[in-house]
């Protein structure tokens, strides 16, 4: 039986013969938009790579998992690949680096570059895996869910330089960490700094810190 990383390792060569990463650009932003056929051609390239990553934890990387993931939300994928690929991802949420998050958006409606939602998704399904194993004396999953706190700091440094990003997706991503996931703020505060600079919003230092701890009564 050949190793689970050996197997990936074949998936991903073959990923990158057959399936071109033209989810790496908005729609706007490619000169040659997809005919159906050839989406309807990567869609069934994409799902037969999921359908086969093997099951171990690491058989592929959580940057080559994260790639899957934004060429599937690309190429609009069954709902189970995508959930697949999702989950997989969430369970190596810590390992990636924030260059890998940073999935442009797809959608026709949103005006903002980075598809946060995307991440959140991600987040989430790392959350509920995370909650699920999670002890208060085990100090590994402490270090893990500070490691992706971390992630998820800088990452909203980042795209809170894009303009047309909605407060309520910054705020929302950033809260949906629990407590014992930060020890100071500094990151995140860093991230609020940045988002109303660019948004050209002058708050009073109060006002950053409360947006900044998603304290709801300010």
């Amino acid at each position: 039986m050949l190793p689970p990383q050996l197997i990936g390792e074949a998936l991903h060569v073959y990923a990158c013969r057959w399936l071109p990463e033209t989810a790496q650009r908005r729609i706007t932003e490619c000169s040659v938009f997809p005919t159906e056929q050839t989406k309807e051609k990567h869609q069934q390239v994409l799902e037969i790579i999921v359908s086969m990553i093997p099951s171990d934890r690491g058989s592929v990387s959580i940057g080559f998992l994260l790639r899957l993931l934004s060429e599937a939300n690309f190429l609009g994928v069954s709902h189970s690949t995508k959930a697949e690929l999702i989950k997989r991802a969430g369970r190596q949420l810590e390992e990636t680096t924030v260059r890998d998050l940073l999935f442009p958006s797809h959608s026709s409606t949103d005006r903002h570059f980075y598809d946060i939602d995307l991440v959140g998704a991600v987040l989430e399904s790392f959350l509920v895996q995370w909650r699920r194993q999670a002890s208060p004396d085990d100090s590994e999953s402490v270090r893990v869910i500070r490691k992706v706190a971390q992630l998820v700091d800088s990452y909203l440094q980042v795209v809170a330089r894009d303009v047309n990003m909605p407060s309520l997706k910054i705020v929302t991503l950033a809260e949906s960490l629990p407590g014992i996931a930060r020890t100071e703020h500094d990151d995140l505060y860093k991230a609020i700094n940045i988002y109303l600079k660019v948004k050209h919003l002058d708050l009073k230092e109060d006002k950053k810190e409360c947006f900044c701890l998603g304290i709801q009564t300010c």
